[in-house]
């Protein structure tokens, strides 16, 4: 009976035993969790990541992490949870940019436990979308294509075909390697034919080319001649009135467009955006002259690297809207004082620059007579000539120099029209122009 007794309880011990050991290892079970396996990069576009991994059985849960692309250091950005995920796209991603990212499996408990070993991986976002700007056509046999910067890209790629429509099989392929660069001239057109382009930025990611969405198609005919030079003898002396600041709240500014008018001449005016919005009858009637409307910011109230590119668009939109539809085609910095930020936007919006080559200071004198003869003693042929259309005593000198000029041979034209002419070519946007023959590309 003792031997029974003392079996049986050996036999009781042996099984708690077990059981003991069974427990413990369903404890280290519950505390541990597998690692992720097959994580991989689904699918990329401009702004978001899709990432897609094999379940883990048991698993409450996944944790993504991400980092920069070749950096050791990695941030949690998103819990997702269920076992049964498989898949999740994180948004909101940088375009043109390169991550590294892993996933781990977690388990819930007192103390969540998360899988140790994970599998880094790369992805890059697309390039965003390109913005077209313009597609313009202001010299025979040539058109200028003009899009948005993107700062992220490397290059841009342009597609182009005679005729109209979105079929660009058959389309001639442009490379533009420069980054920084938003316009290209395209020659070898077909005078009076129609042309159709569109823009795409792209990057190098791991020895491949990542190219954005395609921009909007837009379509114009190409010339047959210099834009505006119908009427202009380029064999003849030409200088460019232009003036600054307005429009003015005196009849200034009228007053200087009925000389104008009378003696069928042109002029650019360079016109400050808030102005503009405050007088659309003035800018009707200038583009009705064949004046060129030129941006001067929209408020005058930052020189320089104080400029900012609201202070440019803003002033375009209102000139546009002012003027019924007709965007500012030339830019003169406020002061002259002219930054790489300024040359970028005004290239991004098709705007060559100009500066000037004689000075009247009429602002400072306020003199007729001296503002006369600042140009009339020192004008010369080719000469951008800068005055102010805000003061009564500029119309005056203008009432009286413009007759005069054209008495000892001056043709009177755009900015446009007198680089076009003199140089055979369009001005080139992002460019900056002293004279007819001088281009400043220095910032100032």
């Amino acid at each position: 009976m003792k031997r029974t007794k003392i079996f049986a309880a050996g036999a009781a011990l042996v099984v708690l035993i077990i059981i003991a050991s069974f427990s413990a290892m369903s404890i280290v079970q519950s505390t541990t969790v597998a690692d992720v396996e097959k994580s991989e990069v689904a699918e990329t576009a401009d702004t978001s990541v899709k990432l897609k991994w094999k379940k883990v059985s048991a698993a409450d849960g996944y944790y993504i992490y991400m980092g920069e692309h070749g950096g050791n250091d990695f941030e949690r950005v998103q819990t997702v949870k269920g076992e049964k995920s498989r898949e999740f796209t994180l948004e909101k991603l940088e375009q043109a940019t390169a991550y590294d990212f892993y996933i781990t499996a977690y388990k819930e408990a007192k103390k969540p436990v998360e899988s140790k070993d994970y599998t880094v991986i790369s992805a890059c976002t697309m390039p965003k979308k390109q913005s077209l700007v313009q597609l313009a056509s202001n010299e025979q046999g040539a058109m200028n294509v003009t899009w948005e910067i993107n700062p992220k890209a490397e290059g841009y790629e342009i597609q182009y075909f005679k005729g109209e429509g979105d079929d660009f099989t058959e389309a001639e392929k442009l490379l533009v390697k420069d980054k920084a660069v938003a316009d290209q001239k395209i020659e070898g057109l077909e005078p009076k034919q129609k042309y159709t382009a569109r823009v795409r930025s792209y990057i190098h990611y791991n020895d491949e080319v990542l190219s954005g969405p395609w921009s909007e198609i837009k379509t114009v005919e190409v010339a047959d001649k210099i834009e505006g030079l119908e009427n202009i003898d380029k064999t003849k002396p030409m200088i460019a009135l232009t003036f600054d600041d307005g429009p003015g709240y005196n009849d200034a500014s009228s007053r200087i467009l009925d000389v104008l008018e009378k003696y069928h001449v042109r002029a650019t005016f360079f016109m400050v955006g808030e102005n503009a919005k405050a007088h659309p009858k003035n800018l009707q009637r200038k583009v009705a002259l064949k004046c060129e409307l030129g941006n001067h910011t929209w408020d005058h109230g930052h020189y320089g690297k104080n400029v900012t590119k609201e202070d440019i668009s803003k002033a375009s939109a209102a000139i546009k809207e002012a003027s019924g539809g007709y965007a500012p085609t030339a830019f003169r910095s406020p002061g002259g004082s002219t930054t790489d930020l300024i040359r970028q936007e005004c290239k991004a919006e098709g705007m060559p620059l100009y500066y000037w080559s004689l000075d009247t200071q009429d602002w400072k004198s306020r003199d007729a007579d001296k503002v006369y003869n600042a140009v009339m003693k020192n004008v010369q042929d080719g000469d951008i000539i800068l005055m102010h259309e805000i003061y009564g005593s500029t119309a005056d000198a203008v009432e009286r120099m413009v007759p005069e000029l054209i008495k000892q041979g001056y043709q009177l034209v755009t900015c446009q029209e007198l680089i076009a002419a003199k140089s055979g070519a369009a001005p080139k946007a992002g460019e900056q122009y002293v004279n007819a023959t001088t281009i400043k590309n220095k910032t100032s």
